[in-house]
């Protein structure tokens, strides 16, 4: 069992940016989901990383019905692209998805767009990966 230590409004907007995330990849075709931290899924596989030779925890892996490889998603609120952690986990992320045929994205607000743009760029991890969300409260 987890017991999340972030505070309360913060833990409030990651919550809500998973269930939108989930949404969203729902959209996409996707129907099969482990997802970190949120009531009424699994836990998300851990990821040996190779190379950086680190483990690694997605915050939402999804499948398509029928399809082979996977989607690997990061829940970053706010606060979260504060930390140098931070481009170091989408890079480490990255360098798994491309050795096993998955597909990347990172969830963001609207405003922190352009934020996570720049960090995309510094770690040299392709900006395309970047998904805006919708704010919902």
């Amino acid at each position: 069992m987890h017991i999340s230590m972030l505070p309360d409004a913060v833990q409030m907007e990651r919550e809500a940016m998973l269930k939108s995330s989930v949404e969203t990849l729902q959209r996409m075709g996707n129907a099969e989901f482990a997802v970190h931290d949120l009531a009424g899924y699994r836990e998300p596989d851990e990821l040996a990383i190779p190379i950086l030779n680190v483990h690694l925890q997605p915050d939402i892996q999804a499948r398509r019905p029928g399809l082979a490889g996977e989607t690997l998603a990061l829940v970053e609120v706010s606060t979260d692209l504060g930390e140098e952690s931070c481009g170091r986990r989408w890079q480490a992320l990255e360098t798994w998805a491309l050795q096993h045929d998955a597909q990347m994205m990172v969830f963001v607000h609207p405003e922190d767009q352009d934020r996570a743009q720049a960090i995309a760029k510094y770690w040299h991890v392709p900006a395309e990966y970047i998904v805006t969300l919708p704010r919902v409260h």
